[in-house]
């Protein structure tokens, strides 16, 4: 009974700690929160007339993570870019080209080179999965120089960069990537995804792709987490509740067994 005891109170600490990870990241940006998933485990005896299942506690399983969309934050910045509907953004390490992560947080930063990156220096890259580079100045028709005034991105995620004067250009279309089952990527412990042979490769296109079924880009806004607080401090009281529960009646068992033995 005691291995039975500990296994339910392991199953409720890895609750309270996923749990715990969720109430913490619910102000991140584009946080998906995971649930804590188990499984009864059962010992089978044999008699002369049947098989009996006996329960004999509950075994862990791989936390899941729902992607459910979050709600938009409004911020109005131009390069604040959330994802309405399916997608990830793709994201390349500027130190090892070949690595690649996905990712749902449009909080985009531009550099002094033009170029297009996250706060921790990734990336972003467009519908082909080429690097993306926002010239500062131009030259127009009567060989003036003209700089950056502003820069708009569409629904469709093409980037348009004004230069003043009625001088603007499409510089690209920032891509968004889908895969065959977004909830077996690895998360990188931030908001990063890493593709794994259960998740499938990348399929890499623009927004509002039909034949991917990519969503649309809402300029002026961040992706919330998908955190509901207040229904996730009831789960953890129920949690700890079933923690302390098991643990009295792991502590009266053994007091049984004392007093039988004594």
């Amino acid at each position: 009974m005691v291995a039975i005891y500990k296994s339910g109170m392991g199953a409720a600490l890895q609750d309270i700690a996923v749990i715990s990870n969720n109430i913490a990241n619910a102000g991140t940006v584009s946080f998906k929160r995971s649930d804590t998933i188990f499984e009864d485990i059962y010992a089978t005896e044999k008699n002369r007339t049947s098989e009996i299942r006996l329960g004999n506690g509950v075994q862990k399983l791989e936390p899941r993570r729902a992607h459910q969309q979050g709600s938009f934050i409004m911020t109005n910045a131009a390069l604040d870019l959330a994802i309405n509907g399916e997608g990830f953004f793709a994201i390349k390490n500027p130190s090892n080209p070949d690595e690649l992560k996905y990712t749902r947080n449009g909080s985009i930063n531009l550099t002094n080179e033009g170029e297009l990156v996250t706060m921790e220096g990734f990336k972003y890259l467009d519908e082909e999965g080429n690097e993306i580079k926002i010239p500062f100045t131009v030259i127009d028709d009567q060989e003036n120089v003209r700089r950056l005034s502003a820069i708009n991105v569409a629904a469709n995620g093409q980037i348009q960069v004004d230069y003043g004067q009625g001088v603007s250009i499409n510089v690209a279309t920032i891509g968004l990537s889908t895969f065959k089952d977004e909830t077996k990527l690895r998360s990188d412990g931030n908001t990063n995804y890493i593709v794994t042979p259960e998740s499938g490769a990348a399929i890499n296109s623009a927004p509002q792709d039909s034949s991917t079924s990519t969503g649309t880009i809402q300029s002026g806004a961040l992706e919330a987490a998908n955190v509901d607080t207040t229904n996730e401090l009831a789960r953890l009281l129920r949690a700890q509740q079933a923690f302390s529960g098991t643990s009295r009646l792991m502590q009266a068992d053994v007091d049984m067994i004392r007093r039988l033995i004594d």
